[in-house]
C-alpha cells in the first residue's frame, strides 16, 4: 500500500472528528467513522448546488496488529496520527497516555456521504 495508491488518506487531512470506532478481533479489523465540514476537493457539484457542508466517512483497516487502547477522550480523539508505508498503516488516534493505536495491513474507505448540517455539530 503506497500513498499514491490511498487516495482515502487525503481526507483525514483536513479537521475531522471521530465518532464511531468499532473493533472486531475475529475479523482483526477496526473500522472508524469520522465527519467534517470540509467537502472533499474533488467532491461532486452536485454536493456544492445542494448546499452540503458537512461530509462523514468511514474507513476499514484490516490485518490489524498491535492493537493498544489506553483509554477514549473524543476530544483528545481529534489528533489523529496517521502514516501510510508501502506495506502498512500506522493510526494513532489520540495520545499513546490517552488513545487508539494500531498498525494494518490494509484500509480502504468503506462508505461516504455528504449532507447539510446545522451549526450545532
Amino acid at each position: 500500500m503506497s500513498a499514491e495508491s490511498a487516495d482515502w488518506s487525503r481526507l483525514l487531512e483536513s479537521p475531522c472528528d471521530p465518532f464511531y470506532v468499532h473493533i472486531d478481533e475475529r475479523g482483526k479489523s477496526v473500522t472508524l467513522g469520522f465527519h467534517t465540514r470540509d467537502l472533499p476537493v474533488d467532491a461532486p457539484a452536485e454536493w456544492q448546488e445542494r448546499g452540503f457542508n458537512a461530509f462523514e466517512f468511514y474507513l476499514v483497516l484490516e490485518g490489524v496488529e498491535g492493537l493498544r487502547v489506553t483509554g477514549w477522550d473524543a476530544v483528545a480523539a481529534r489528533n489523529i496520527e496517521m502514516t501510510v508505508r508501502e506495506e502498512f498503516v500506522e493510526m494513532l488516534l489520540g495520545s499513546p497516555e490517552s488513545g487508539i493505536a494500531f498498525r494494518a495491513a490494509t484500509a480502504r474507505l468503506a462508505r461516504t456521504r455528504a449532507y447539510l448540517a446545522s451549526d450545532g455539530i
